[in-house]
């Protein structure tokens, strides 16, 4: 289909005005661009991707109307996109035509692409040159700023990512000189370089911040990344929604506490995750209510992690912080198969169902009572080792299945089949989504002490997309033929690994760099005489030695010196015990 300028023009307007588009305008349009948009900034391009992508999904929802039946199960997504890894996406963000074998560091740069990332090294080298006006330590050689580059950034994050599978109690170690200290970091930048670019580090423009938006410090990137998680993976059926807290005992008014929890101070995420695999598909940061206490938080929550997801079949797994009646009633409206734990005091619980606790006393292990509410809703409590209370919009409460549990009976241990309802399976089965995704985080995360709170959260961005590529590069590997023996034992240390690798430069059989030695005692011992000053300063051995202040106006002006002060007297001769081998452990700390 052959189309001018003009009628390229016409179909862009028909896009903004939201009509439907045929299947040959919108190849039209993606034609169009592959040829004259490789230019544009990476926020037009999501955007612009993002507006084919919804008017795509429009357009196939009214040729599919007239064959849908909208009192049965919604469409399933794989009816408008493949389930899993989106490969076109892929492909077209690595520049790829042909399915061929790639590295982890084109997975990582799937989320932090090299537009981002030019972005990221302009903000940084803007706050760099007014930080060098302040602390002059943070320059170069010649007293200015040194510019980061895109790939010198790339090695920044790879050096986090090391420091994260090698872990040393501080950052000065990490460069240390003395033996089983640092080792691989020279090969990634100077210790200088690392702490100049972590102080500069700057992640928006300041120019765009908005002054009402508690992340501000984050916004841009933070959009970017949550898109490009959405945009890379189709889930499957099944997705999970829960907290997470990011470790954090820094001053900000962000900063939440949660009693009981592995991480109990930290800041908040809301996640929603596949269940299979724990790939997190979106995310928000809990920033608090200005406004007073927020009514019905967690379904506010709910709502907008899920609304991408809406009338296409997904079955949404919840805990009991989120389930009400109220929740499941709006899900199932908006086309959303849910399930959950729920608390009795919740509005609209039946009131029957609230004496659990004389009904556990009751009953025994494998009885269960049921009811349906509100449009058909189902209340499900179930005896185990104690009453689990759960809401479903989708379940039949006959369906069951049977549990082995072992119980104690005279001293002696026993096997006890049980009865269990489908509702309390499933839920054990699809619920640990985001603990997955936590558990893999948590093992080998870039977290870093800092007096910036926002850095924290990019840390965690960090981890968030090494975790997602390592998935996607899973699920690609997995997807091409032959390769499937191959990544039996492939471990998440492993990608890590790779990853950190390739984004510093390094070959897979480099080998181990070695730091330069101070010059040895015997040359050190020849070319130092004393000199006498006019003025006189406390010798530094002395001091060094005991804390005894003795005025002195020798002193030793060698460039390895640098006019430190030295006692020359009859009792003592501190000049010639400094520059002989019993000084030398005060000079390898000097």
């Amino acid at each position: 289909m052959d189309v001018d300028a003009d009628d390229y023009s016409c179909l862009l307007q028909s896009l903004k005005r939201r009509r439907a588009l045929t299947s040959d305008e919108l190849r039209v349009i993606a034609e169009h661009d592959m040829d004259d948009h490789q230019g544009m900034h990476c926020v037009e391009e999501d955007a612009l991707d993002a507006e084919l992508l919804q008017a795509q999904v429009q357009t196939e929802e009214l040729e599919e109307d007239d064959e849908m039946d909208c009192d049965l199960e919604p469409r399933r997504a794989s009816e408008g996109r493949p389930l899993g890894l989106d490969l076109g996406s892929v492909r077209r963000a690595v520049r790829l035509t042909t399915s061929v074998m790639l590295r982890e560091i084109d997975f990582f740069m799937l989320f932090f692409t090299q537009a981002i990332v030019a972005d990221i090294c302009g903000f940084t080298n803007r706050q760099g040159w007014e930080l060098v006006l302040n602390r002059a330590s943070y320059a170069g050689v010649e007293g200015v700023w040194n510019e980061v580059t895109p790939d010198e950034f790339y090695r920044f994050m790879g050096l986090l990512i090391y420091m994260g599978f090698h872990v040393l109690p501080d950052m000065h170690r990490y460069w240390g000189t003395k033996s089983l200290q640092g080792s691989w970091e020279r090969s990634f930048m100077s210790r200088d370089r690392f702490k100049a670019l972590l102080a500069a580090l700057h992640v928006v423009d300041p120019a765009t911040e908005d002054n009402q938006d508690r992340l501000k410090k984050l916004r841009y990137l933070m959009d970017h990344l949550k898109q490009k998680c959405q945009e890379l993976f189709q889930p499957n059926q099944n997705l999970a929604i829960d907290e997470r807290m990011v470790k954090s005992k820094g001053r900000s008014g962000l900063k939440q506490f949660m009693k009981g929890k592995p991480t109990r101070w930290g800041f908040k995420l809301w996640v929603i995750a596949t269940s299979d695999s724990g790939y997190t598909l979106d995310f928000n940061v809990y920033t608090g209510s200005r406004d007073g206490r927020v009514t019905d938080l967690a379904t506010k929550v709910v709502e907008a992690l899920i609304q991408p997801y809406k009338d296409q079949g997904y079955n949404l797994w919840m805990d009991n912080f989120y389930t009400s009646p109220a929740l499941m009633v709006t899900l199932r409206q908006i086309g959303i198969n849910a399930c959950g734990t729920c608390r009795i005091n919740r509005k609209k619980f039946p009131e029957e169902f609230k004496d659990v606790k004389t009904w556990e006393r009751k009953t025994d292990r494998g009885d269960m009572r049921w009811c349906r509410v509100e449009d058909g809703i189902l209340v499900i409590q179930w005896k185990d080792t104690r009453a689990v209370t759960c809401l479903s919009n989708f379940h039949n409460a006959n369906d069951s299945t049977n549990v082995t549990r072992l119980v104690k009976k005279d001293a002696t241990w026993s096997s006890l089949v049980v009865r269990q309802p489908a509702v309390i399976s499933d839920y054990n089965k699809h619920m640990g989504g985001v603990d997955r995704s936590d558990q893999m985080i948590s093992s080998y995360n870039v977290l870093q002490k800092t007096q910036k709170w926002w850095k924290t959260l990019f840390f965690h961005f960090i981890d968030i997309a090494v975790v997602n590529s390592f998935l996607l590069f899973q699920e690609w590997q997995h997807s091409q033929a032959g390769d499937k023996h191959r990544l039996a034992d492939y471990s998440h240390i492993t990608f890590r690994e790779n990853l950190s690798r390739q984004l510093a430069g390094l070959d897979i059989h480099a080998s181990s760099p070695s730091h330069s030695l101070k010059p040895v005692a015997s040359s050190f011992h020849v070319t130092h005489t004393p000199e006498l000053q006019k003025s006189a300063n406390n010798c530094w051995l002395c001091y060094r030695k005991s804390r005894i202040q003795r005025k002195t106006k020798f002193a030793c002006m060698a460039p390895e010196c640098n006019g430190k002060r030295f006692c020359i007297v009859q009792s003592r001769n501190c000049f010639r015990a400094w520059h002989s081998a019993e000084c030398d452990q005060f000079r390898a700390e000097a």
